[in-house]
């Protein structure tokens, strides 16, 4: 016998509620996130460059508006690229100018990033905030300040520690006290911040078999472009159960990166008598290492112009790589690199999801990664066909200055002050595209989406 029971629902009496329905307003092409840094990026510049135009910034001849504009964007872009000697064209002030661009450049950057990427996830749904957290590193509401805070607070400790060992590493090399204080200074900011500059008329070439000054500067270069969070959560923690998938990737990839450069410089440069073959051969392993360690910032202690051909080519690659997403490096960032290489070996195996570390990485992050990367091979091939087209310069060479400009590196074979009226001017765009591209990138995926209309027959394309 089937016996049915009764159940009253009863429901408390809701009150009226007035909904008001606004339409949508347009979204900008990149919204005004980009127009206020780009402004604020211009105020910058019509302040330093007026400055560097002063008679007490210069020691000799006066300097041009375009050499005053070129410095001035190089510095604030961290990036090192020069048309005039550092140390012999400009006085202590001008150096100071360029000093106090590399910081704001670099510590503005990392830390306005991360505001600007905040301001961004509040109007995202939470799968894009996921995805910006995963591959940009982009802080929540709670975590702002604490964020900024963290990299203020890691940028100061860096630069200060690396301040007094190289002020040690100067004195122990002969350079005089008040000398080696204002190299110490100089040389640890420009470092950490992978800018690139310096203050000793022969780059770190004076130093090359002095691991008391390289090694200093291998530490804070590495510091500043893996960015605090990797290196906090990774490093100083040293809990790999605890770090977070990106920071395991950007270090994996870090590892790999420089590893292989210093094996591969290593091997191919060490008979040669232009580059690690002018110290010892107990020196050229740390001097190999220096080389691998210098690949966002540009530093050198060897006559990059005497390096063999296809070692600029093998560094013009690696200039494109950068730094982690989040450090003041330019470039596609480790990241790309290290989601880039986990999709295509999921590829290759026939897999359809894409693991990394135990961690299945979302597909949204795989097409970011690959539009990236297009787009930074995009604007290389423009710049190298256009500066081939008005310098008289050797193809590599040129590559090899492209691969700077646009990864925001700062190593050159010598060509930079010989290129040219047109060709510096496309370098000094290059360097603004190369710095700004990721942050663009970055504000194109945050555009509102439109819902699509209908569903798409699905078809297929014949590869390989």
């Amino acid at each position: 016998m089937r016996v049915t029971a009764r159940r009253t629902v009863r429901r408390r009496l809701m009150g009226s509620r007035t909904i008001s329905i606004e339409p949508a307003s347009r979204s900008r092409p990149f919204g005004s996130g980009a127009i206020r840094i780009l402004i604020g990026f211009g105020l910058i510049l019509a302040i330093a460059t007026p400055l560097l135009l002063l008679p007490v910034s210069h020691s000799g001849q006066a300097p041009t508006v375009l050499e005053a504009l070129f410095t001035a964007i190089s510095a604030i872009c961290v990036t090192g690229l020069v048309v005039v000697d550092t140390q012999t064209h400009w006085s202590h002030f001008g150096e100071a100018v360029i000093l106090g661009l590399i910081q704001v450049g670099g510590l503005g950057y990392m830390a306005g990033m991360g505001i600007v990427l905040w301001v961004l996830g509040r109007n995202l749904g939470l799968r894009d905030r996921n995805l910006m957290r995963l591959y940009y590193g982009a802080p929540t509401m709670r975590e702002s300040a604490s964020f900024v805070r963290t990299i203020v607070l890691y940028t100061l400790t860096f630069e200060v520690l690396g301040t007094l060992a190289l002020f040690g590493g100067f004195i122990s090399a002969g350079v005089p006290v008040a000398r080696s204080v204002w190299w110490a200074v100089f040389h640890a900011i420009s470092a950490f911040n992978v800018a690139g500059f310096n203050v000793t008329g022969e780059d770190m070439r004076p130093f090359a078999d002095d691991p008391a000054v390289l090694i200093p500067m291998i530490v804070l270069c590495l510091a500043g472009s893996l960015g605090a969070v990797p290196v906090i959560l990774g490093v100083l923690r040293l809990d790999p159960r605890r770090m977070p998938l990106d920071a395991k990737m950007v270090l994996a990839a870090a590892v790999c990166v420089v590893g292989g450069s210093a094996l591969f410089i290593g091997v191919t440069e060490w008979a040669n008598t232009g580059t690690l073959a002018t110290v010892a051969e107990s020196d050229r392993p740390v001097l190999a290492l220096f080389q691998a360690s210098m690949w966002v910032s540009g530093f050198s202690a060897v006559e990059t112009g005497l390096l063999h051909e296809h070692t600029k080519l093998f560094e013009s690659v690696l200039m494109l790589i950068g730094g982690a997403a989040g450090s003041p490096a330019g470039g596609l960032k480790l990241g790309t690199l290290a989601v880039l290489v986990a999709g295509s070996v999921a590829a290759l195996r026939g897999r359809e999801s894409v693991i990394a570390f135990g961690r299945m990485l979302p597909q949204a992050v795989i097409r970011q990664a690959v539009g990236i990367v297009f787009a930074f091979a995009a604007v290389h091939f423009v710049v190298s066909m256009i500066l081939l087209r008005t310098t008289t310069q050797p193809f590599i060479d040129v590559l090899y200055e492209t691969s700077s400009a646009v990864g925001t590196v700062g190593w050159s074979t010598g060509i930079t002050p010989d290129l040219g009226t047109t060709a510096t001017i496309v370098v000094m765009i290059t360097i603004l595209v190369g710095r700004f591209l990721p942050l663009l990138l970055v504000l194109q995926i945050a555009r509102p989406r439109r819902a699509p209309v209908g569903a798409q027959l699905m078809d297929n394309v014949r590869l390989g």
